[in-house]
């Protein structure tokens, strides 16, 4: 509009004075906020206005009691807009529609337009105050300008229009916003601020136990902040930076630097060697291998070592198979035609028990982490049941055990037809049932020796010297005393039995039992079965490498007697001497040894047999004389 008075385009409404930045500080005082003050009031309207509403006002009421139309075209002229002389906040809306007073009133009162600052230790954290909507209620204020001067009757209208032509209408402003979004901005600005702790660690390196020192944890309440932020944002006069400072609390580890290297130190006592025991056998696990099981633990903010069970239960494999035996199913004895007889127990195996050696092992660390001396761990086992039991085999024979038994070991070479002149005898026997008062006799059992049985040339003595392959089944005294020595266990009737002419050291001192035929001579070795029950002889043949064993058992059903052997008595000794012969029937220079030297000397030992009331039912001494006989080792010229 164009001044009539000084034709000049009025100026138009200034902006909002600019707000200096203020630091609020929470309290319990509240929030201290500056007096910004209200913007000045626009001055285009001036003089002419006020005069020329004046002079209507005074004939208004001149007339007022004469013709109520005067106010009816005064409002006319207003229609839908301020009456003239309404402020709202500072900023005159006289004459304007609501569009035009919505506008205005936007512009002039930016509410929006700012930002609350977080003053941390570490720096500013901000958010906008668009953030949670703040803002001046325009529409509400533009409804209560426009609502201005009209209440009430005629003449009371007419006198407030009045009084707001000359005095004006002040409306104050309404600031609002969303106090949820506020303390979730705020909240979320301050949510980096608060770290969690970082507890000081123990971790197993290659070298042992290392400790990682701890670090505090920070905390922030948000409370606060949000309380000064509503306090002062509620009110016109905030100013376009809010500074809020924010206390950083800090938050310590559970688990101290000083736990963690008390930790380290606990642990290397258990770091040694482990040694695993089961009845003589030992294996040791070592220190390295130990170090590979351990892991820590947290535990009411202590950092304890564990081991690993699964890792602990691998480390046992060396261990697991030398304690491992398999299981002996129960098996039937037979005699030579096949017929079952009797049966051998079966006896349960033997496995590692995995579960409790590993937690005996575990329970050896945590004696140690407690300062108890390193001591081995015995393995735990479990039986292994057969496949086929003693009971299961006992519906069809009887049980029987070995009443005696005796091996013997040989070498394997030329001198006893590389082992068969020795085993072709067990073998022929094995099966060889004695019913009771039966006697086994050797030869009757063994019978012709010939090359057609398997049989071969082997050593022999003759004379003053012995042959090492002159006689047709030489080496079976190897065989003969073996059996004789597996009867004479059982306490059974002993019969025939002979001593070499030298003593052989692979024998028993005094009871060995050669067997041979001469002519019509013949040296026999014979027993018989005095029990009530009938006795199974077995005969087995092994070797390992070239050496050989010959074994025989005697099985049959206990009746509780018992044996009992004398210590050898020897007397009457000539020590035995070595000479050393040249001989053309070796190559030059080529050393054999034909002879080995044994003492000349008597020897006697007594057995006594008891039966199972304790009565002596055999007393017997064998006596032996072996001749001297001096050892020989030939050279080649």
């Amino acid at each position: 509009m164009i001044d009539t008075e000084s034709g000049s385009t009025p100026d138009p409404a200034p902006e909002p004075a600019v707000v200096a930045v203020t630091e609020v500080v929470p309290d319990s005082a509240g929030v201290h906020l500056p007096d910004s003050g209200s913007p000045a009031r626009p001055r285009h309207r001036g003089r002419r206005v006020l005069a020329f509403l004046f002079a209507f006002v005074v004939g208004l009421i001149a007339v007022v009691g004469v013709s109520a139309g005067a106010l009816a075209a005064w409002d006319s002229g207003y229609q839908e807009r301020v009456l003239p002389g309404v402020h709202v906040a500072g900023v005159d809306l006289s004459g304007m529609d609501r569009a035009q007073a919505v506008q205005t009133l936007a512009a002039a009162l930016p509410y929006d337009r700012g930002r609350i600052v977080l003053r941390g230790p570490a720096g500013d954290l901000h958010v906008p105050y668009a953030a949670f909507a703040r803002h001046a209620d325009v529409d509400a204020l533009v409804d209560a300008a426009l609502r201005a001067g009209r209440d009430g009757d005629t003449v009371a209208r007419a006198a407030a229009e009045v009084g707001q032509a000359l005095r004006g209408t002040s409306i104050d402003p309404v600031v609002r916003l969303d106090e949820a979004a506020l303390r979730s901005a705020v909240t979320t600005a301050l949510a980096p601020l608060a770290t969690s702790p970082m507890d000081a660690t123990v971790s197993m390196s290659a070298a042992g136990p290392v400790a990682t020192p701890a670090r505090d944890g920070s905390a922030v309440d948000p409370a606060p902040a949000i309380t000064a932020a509503l306090d002062a944002l509620r009110a016109t006069g905030a100013p376009a930076e809010l500074v809020i400072p924010v206390a950083v609390a800090a938050v310590p580890p559970v688990v101290s630097d000083e736990e963690a290297i008390a930790t380290v130190a606990s642990t290397r006592r258990v770091l040694r060697n482990v040694v695993v025991t089961f009845g003589k056998l030992k294996w040791t696990v070592p220190s390295a291998k130990v170090r590979t099981w351990i892991g820590f633990t947290t535990q009411a903010g202590t950092i304890v070592p564990v081991a690993d069970p699964a890792l602990v239960a691998k480390a046992l494999g060396k261990v697991a198979k030398g304690v491992a035996r398999k299981p002996i199913s129960a098996t039937f004895l037979r005699s030579k035609s096949g017929r079952v007889i009797g049966v051998a127990a079966s006896g349960n195996g033997r496995s590692l028990n995995a579960d409790v050696t590993v937690n005996r092992i575990i329970a050896e660390l945590a004696s140690r982490l407690a300062g108890g001396k390193a001591t081995p761990v015995k393995v735990a086992t479990l039986p292994v049941a057969p496949e086929f039991t003693t009971a299961q085999a006992q519906k069809k024979a009887p049980l029987m055990s070995i009443l005696g038994t005796w091996t013997t070991w040989f070498p394997i070479g030329d001198h006893n037809f590389w082992g068969a002149n020795i085993w072709i005898p067990a073998s022929i026997i094995d099966g060889t049932v004695l019913q009771p008062g039966q006697t086994f006799d050797w030869w009757n059992t063994v019978g012709d020796v010939s090359t057609a049985r398997g049989f071969g040339p082997g050593g022999f003595i003759k004379g003053d010297h012995t042959e090492p392959t002159g006689a047709l089944g030489g080496g079976m005294c190897s065989s003969s005393t073996t059996l004789f020595n597996a009867a004479l266990r059982a306490g059974l009737q002993m019969g025939q039995r002979g001593n070499h002419t030298y003593y052989i050291t692979r024998y028993p001192l005094g009871l060995d039992a050669t067997v041979w035929k001469a002519g019509s001579a013949v040296q026999d070795m014979s027993f018989t079965n005095d029990t009530r029950g009938i006795i199974l002889i077995r005969g087995l043949r092994t070797r390992a490498g070239l050496t050989g064993y010959v074994t025989y058992q005697l099985w049959g059903v206990p009746d509780g007697r018992t044996v009992a052997l004398s210590a050898p008595t020897v007397a009457n000794v000539v020590q035995a001497t070595t000479r050393t012969v040249k001989v053309d029937t070796l190559p030059h220079g080529t050393i054999k040894q034909t002879e080995w030297p044994s003492n000349q000397m008597d020897t006697a030992v007594t057995r006594v047999v008891r039966n199972a009331s304790g009565q002596v039912i055999h007393l017997e001494t064998w006596r032996s004389h072996y001749v001297l006989w001096n050892g020989l080792i030939q050279v080649g010229l």
